[in-house]
């Protein structure tokens, strides 16, 4: 149906694949198209069959899941691929397993302490192109869990060749409750900042914006949020 949701799924075992099958099969906007269980054969096919959001679980047989969703990703990005959004999901949640997924690049990680209904929305959530992300409270999050402002001072190496536009949305990002204000502190529309946003994730070789913030965050360009 027009437009359903095709998702994959990257699991240890055919028993959790099914289980998670299950649930998604009884939503009429979602679509398994996708299933297995061995993470190298997945890295290939994944380049070659159309699938929108790729659940992937971190006790992979052979590898973590937060080390597949890297990989393939530092491997196959900028070659003008369509690549999937990834969800990491796991057996419960700790703030090193939410910073791990952010730094592999994945767009959510979903633990199952978790609802069905929670993965459902994560699901659809990771395909809104229109979603805002806090870059205030992941600041915070940053510092609570031992990442200085400035520790890899390495990103700012690669962010000195950017457009004025670019520029505007990076120093507007210095302290922001959240990417919808943009808009405002900038002059652009909701559009050009989406475009001037990925268009930085680019440069950078970043998949979504938690990594840009972390990136930011990093090379002491990103504030904690403020009241």
């Amino acid at each position: 149906m027009p437009g359903t949701i095709r998702v994959g799924l990257v699991f240890g075992t055919k028993l959790m694949i099914e289980a998670r099958k299950m649930l998604i099969d009884t939503q009429p906007d979602l679509d398994v198209v996708y299933q297995q269980t061995d993470g190298t054969l997945a890295a290939e096919e994944l380049l070659v069959i159309d699938v929108d959001v790729a659940l992937v679980d971190n006790r992979l047989t052979s590898t973590s899941g937060s080390d597949f969703v890297r990989r393939f990703l530092r491997r196959n990005q900028g070659n003008d691929l369509r690549l999937p959004t990834f969800i990491l999901t796991g057996p419960f949640n700790s703030a090193a397993m939410k910073l791990e997924s952010i730094r592999s690049g994945a767009s959510d990680f979903v633990t199952e302490e978790e609802s069905p209904e929670e993965l459902l929305q994560v699901i659809r959530r990771s395909r809104d192109l229109e979603r805002t992300t806090d870059f205030g409270s992941l600041a915070t999050f940053f510092i609570q869990n031992g990442i200085e402002s400035g520790s890899n001072k390495r990103w700012l190496l690669r962010l000195t060749d950017l457009t004025f536009q670019e520029s505007q949305v990076v120093d507007a990002l210095a302290g922001l409750s959240n990417t919808g204000e943009l808009p405002g502190r900038t002059g652009l529309t909701q559009t050009q900042v989406r475009w001037n946003l990925d268009s930085l994730q680019g440069k950078l070789g970043l998949s979504t914006r938690s990594q840009l913030a972390l990136a930011l965050h990093e090379s002491g360009l990103l504030l904690e949020g403020v009241d």
